[in-house]
């Protein structure tokens, strides 16, 4: 439980109104006494205030010029409520940090360096020479691979493997089932078919990074794969060898980044893009879902499309297509008459030569 003046603290709002203590962060539909509300628009607002009982919520979070009338549940005055959401939602969500320690069932090589409070799960692995930081979390079946060395507050949860020598800064989340330092996907024709290009980069994560389930990032071939500061993979993403991805860029679902391309700070990535090896994606850029990336894209401009172009042009070309039924109807009506024409033409010539 926590009052409305200490959460009001924690977002960096400003409360309008009684102290009173919050349960949960529900939507407007579902909400009671005891509830948190952020409205998304100004809208939402008012419905949320028509809501029979509406006065009996603990807070509301509303902009700093939000004009509400009387009478009303306590305000969070917050300029940007999704940011507030954002701090709502982990205040009212602390994560418990396990006992420390290492489970009776986890194995941790005689020469591996555990941190103050780090705990380790059950079936979990630290390989030689292995480097945990204070308050690390192993979750149960990870795998931390020899030589690797993980910040402080960095936690991996259930199933994560992490092959030798991958880096990872501090307060670094990542989810079950991901996959870090595996080899890219590097060979070379020989007489007797592929033969395996052997990767002996490693991968670099900075510090506050998300990697989401079952994502994958592969080691670099002779550098390493890079990974900045504040960026959030979501789940099911591919990081191909040699690759750079910048700080606090946002990267979507299902995203495939090709080899040694290049993704400047900021980027933002749709769910499903697919990036070819070698593009580079400026500061700041924004690339559709399902964009097909074979180009560099300039900084700060947005693209979609596959292949993908500048989003002005991509929408364009998405008008035309949704028009070419209409256009194909009217070159057709005017093929025809253009036809009956030319026959009434060629009959009128024919009958006045009988005549």
């Amino acid at each position: 439980m926590i009052g409305t003046k200490d959460l009001a603290a924690a977002i960096g709002a400003t409360l309008e109104g009684e102290d009173r203590q919050v349960t949960s962060l529900l939507p407007a539909g579902r909400a009671v006494a005891g509830d948190v509300v952020v409205p998304a628009d100004d809208a939402a607002l008012q419905e949320t205030l028509r809501t029979p009982g509406a006065e009996r919520l603990t807070a509301i979070v509303v902009t700093p010029d939000a004009h509400v009338a009387a009478p009303h549940p306590p305000l969070l005055r917050h300029p940007d409520p999704r940011l507030a959401l954002a701090r709502i939602s982990r205040a009212l969500d602390p994560e418990p940090a396990p006992p420390p320690g290492a489970a009776p069932s986890a194995s941790v090589a005689a020469d591996a360096t555990l941190g103050p409070g780090t705990s380790v799960g059950p079936g979990a692995v630290v390989g030689a020479g292995a480097q945990l930081a204070e308050g690390c979390v192993i979750g149960a079946g990870a795998v931390v691979g020899p030589a690797c060395r993980l910040g402080p507050g960095t936690r991996l949860f259930p199933n994560v493997v992490l092959y030798p020598g991958v880096r990872i800064g501090a307060r670094v989340r990542i989810h079950a089932g991901a996959v870090v330092g595996a080899d890219g996907f590097g060979y070379a024709p020989g007489p007797g078919g592929a033969e395996k290009l052997h990767h002996l980069g490693s991968v670099t994560i900075g510090d506050d990074v998300e990697i989401g389930a079952n994502a994958c990032i592969d080691r670099g071939t002779l550098g390493d794969t890079v990974v900045g500061s504040g960026t959030k993979l979501d789940n099911l993403c591919q990081v191909g060898h040699n690759v750079s991805i910048g700080r606090h860029c946002l990267i979507a679902g299902h995203t495939a980044i090709g080899g040694s391309s290049v993704i400047e700070d900021g980027v933002m990535i749709g769910g499903g893009a697919a990036l070819s090896d070698h593009v580079r994606i400026g500061t700041g850029a924004r690339i559709a879902g399902r964009a097909g990336v074979s180009k560099d894209v300039p900084a700060g401009e947005a693209w979609g499309g596959a292949p993908a172009v500048p989003m002005r042009a991509w929408a364009r070309e998405r008008y035309l297509v949704g028009r070419l039924e209409r256009i194909w109807t009217f070159v057709r009506r005017a093929q025809k008459a253009e036809a009956e024409r030319s026959e009434t033409t060629e009959e009128e010539s024919t009958g006045g030569r009988g005549a």
